[in-house]
């Protein structure tokens, strides 16, 4: 299986980019986070996460079930909010999130607060006022320090999104519902260039002439030009951190 820019071994049979599949559990609610020409600690410490707590990693040479990939490096016992994964190959810097804690700059206070480890009565002294209105797009925040950023955010509930931000302002946005487009007509080269590479595999439409679940997924790799295997990732530095 493969696109104009996924070549045959790089896809698993759903379409998805295969070191993508490979990290999630069965059932993900995962970002992935794509920045150029930053390094991994300063990608780390702009999703608010410290670097200096980051801890080298050898992936495992299967994923245990029900365990992500990064907590399976990390430690399957973690208990953290969610677990980290960051290297760089080429001129990117990736980082996986796990458990999608990273959604927002801004929102570990909040999510925090949902997952019960602040008290009812307690308002974290970080809680950005205003609650979700008062935080910011990671795409944005990465791409205002360093160069072009891409956040892909696979949702538990089976929607995949795709935002991709140039000098901290987003400019395109879509996701696996919308992928068909129509999209603008004035969109930026390397976007056109990335929809091309996606391509589509029509054998795994819900409907003829609809794109493929995974499109909006390989559209996301493809802007960074990350149509990687596993072993491109075992061969990387790689390191894990934990977000609490």
């Amino acid at each position: 299986m493969d696109t104009p820019g996924f070549p045959s071994g790089t896809l698993d049979e759903d379409g998805y980019p295969i070191w993508l599949s490979e990290m999630a559990e069965e059932e993900p609610n995962a970002i992935l986070h794509l920045v150029r020409d930053m390094s991994p600690d300063e990608v780390l410490r702009g999703l608010e996460a410290d670097p200096s707590a980051a801890v080298p990693c050898t992936l495992p040479a299967e994923r245990p079930k029900g365990v992500s990939m990064p907590k399976a490096a990390f430690g399957s016992d973690s208990r953290a909010m969610s677990v980290l994964l960051a290297g760089r190959i080429g001129g990117w810097t990736f980082v996986y999130d796990d458990a999608g804690a990273t959604v927002a700059i801004g929102g570990l206070p909040i999510l925090r607060r949902i997952l019960g480890a602040a008290a009812p009565t307690e308002v974290p002294e970080s809680a950005p006022e205003g609650g979700w209105d008062a935080t910011s797009d990671p795409a944005e925040v990465l791409s205002a320090a360093g160069g072009p950023a891409i956040t892909l955010h696979e949702c538990i509930n089976g929607l995949t999104s795709l935002t991709y931000a140039v000098n901290g302002r987003a400019v395109f946005r879509t996701n696996s519902d919308e992928v068909d487009g129509p999209f603008e007509d004035k969109l930026p080269a390397e976007v056109r260039a990335a929809d091309d590479a996606a391509g589509t595999i029509a054998e795994l439409a819900f409907e003829p002439g609809e794109r493929d679940p995974s499109a909006v997924a390989r559209f996301a790799c493809a802007l960074a030009g990350a149509s990687w295997t596993m072993a491109d990732l075992r061969a990387a530095p790689l390191r894990v951190v934990e977000l609490h």
